[in-house]
């Protein structure tokens, strides 16, 4: 990949570039990014200019023998990690190699804008939970001592770390600490809290931050088939994620579905933070039936309309903050957030953003548990809910 295909801030291409051709990089990198960043993109653009024979001062040349076959991640100096499982095809012995077929595949079709979720449908992956396992690190560890085929670095790109297997992660230190001078290792990840922290300590940090929602509209309008107008309503219901404006006919979204549903919610949330010490009295008929309408949705849409309420959230901490001027809303959202700001405070604020969080990922990690999951994650989602807009509740106190 070139850089000129990699959707992030001007700045940091540079930045890169300058690293490069001040041979100043470093052997272990952490490019950390949220999900909806171009990130892995990012981290393969950075590895084939550093391999290019011709490179410019903007960008790899793209035609040189190195970037040909980088531009088909089938170079033999670039090795990917990343989740993975048993599926149909590979049953045993799973390995990332081992479905390199289908991650170049995914990488074509999404130009490196893929989620995991994207990734464990690409792979038909069903109830199973994918990490990358012993007998990934293990070949790591075996690549990691071999000499370079072709390039001036063999690449390791480890898509993820936070899915290594936690009692492995630890016999990559070493690699870390002595590498041999012409190796690199690029991590790509969106969670640095969930990496061992040994091993953070060893890396460069590289962080890829989100387009503000000006620069996104301005990327998204410019680059796919959206409207200024549509890629706007993108960027406010998913928090300016790039994967969903870009894959947009795979996540069918509908604005006024998602800011009913939340209404309902927070509302639903509100009656029963009134009957908390009453757990046993808490039936509302209308939350019942918002819990069904969330079960209807199907496990992505489910996800969208999360990613909706944060981004409304994070509207309301602003909102109490003195940021409102940097809320951006429909007519029918900022009439209706006027009135429900208070509610999400400084009090309250990062416990519902982290109970949201939390729903978000249950759902992605258990992406074939069917309706009876999904129901109970909801039912309690709205408890908690009601709970923290008790915390948050200027008069009702604490």
């Amino acid at each position: 990949m070139l850089f000129s295909e990699i959707f992030v801030q001007d700045f940091l291409k540079q930045r890169l570039i300058n690293i490069v051709n001040s041979g100043r990089v470093s052997h272990a990198q952490l490019f950390l990014g949220q999900e909806g960043t171009h990130a892995l993109g990012l981290a393969v653009a950075y590895a084939q200019y550093i391999n290019c024979a011709n490179r410019t001062d903007t960008d790899a040349c793209g035609v040189c023998p190195s970037c040909v076959k980088y531009n088909n991640l089938a170079h033999p100096d670039l090795h990917f990690f990343f989740p993975n499982t048993t599926t149909k095809s590979v049953s045993k012995d799973n390995e990332s190699s081992r479905f390199y077929k289908e991650w170049r595949e995914i990488f074509k079709e999404t130009n490196g804008l893929f989620s995991l979720e994207d990734w464990f449908e690409k792979l038909g992956v069903e109830n199973k939970q994918a990490i990358i396992n012993k007998l990934d690190v293990e070949r790591i560890l075996e690549l990691q001592t071999t000499k370079a085929y072709e390039a001036d670095y063999k690449v390791f790109i480890i898509w993820l770390p936070e899915k290594i297997f936690a009692s492995m992660a630890h016999k990559l230190l070493k690699c870390l600490e002595e590498p041999d001078g012409r190796t690199l290792f690029l991590l790509v990840s969106e969670k640095q809290e969930q990496i061992l922290p040994t091993i953070v300590s060893r890396l460069q940090l590289v962080k890829i931050p989100k387009f503000n929602t000006q620069q996104f509209v301005e990327v998204v309008s410019q680059n796919t088939g959206c409207t200024a107008d549509r890629a706007l309503e993108i960027a406010n219901l998913t928090d300016n994620n790039l994967i969903a404006a870009f894959n947009e006919q795979r996540y069918e979204t509908d604005t006024k579905e998602y800011y009913t549903l939340f209404v309902n919610m927070m509302r639903s949330a509100y009656r029963i933070c009134y009957f908390t010490a009453y757990p046993a009295k808490v039936q509302f008929p209308e939350t019942i039936a918002l819990v069904k309408e969330l079960e209807s949705l199907g496990r992505e849409k489910q996800k969208l309309f999360l990613q909706y309420a944060l981004v409304l959230v994070r509207k309301c901490i602003l909102m109490n903050t003195g940021g409102g001027q940097l809320v951006q809303s429909s007519a029918e959202e900022a009439a209706w957030l006027a009135n429900f700001h208070p509610y999400i405070n400084m009090q309250n604020g990062e416990k519902v953003m982290e109970a949201i969080d939390d729903a978000i990922r249950d759902i992605g990690m258990n992406a074939h548990s069917g309706i009876l999951f999904s129901g109970i994650l909801f039912t309690d989602l709205v408890l908690v809910l009601g709970q923290l807009i008790r915390l948050g509740d200027p008069k009702m106190g604490k």
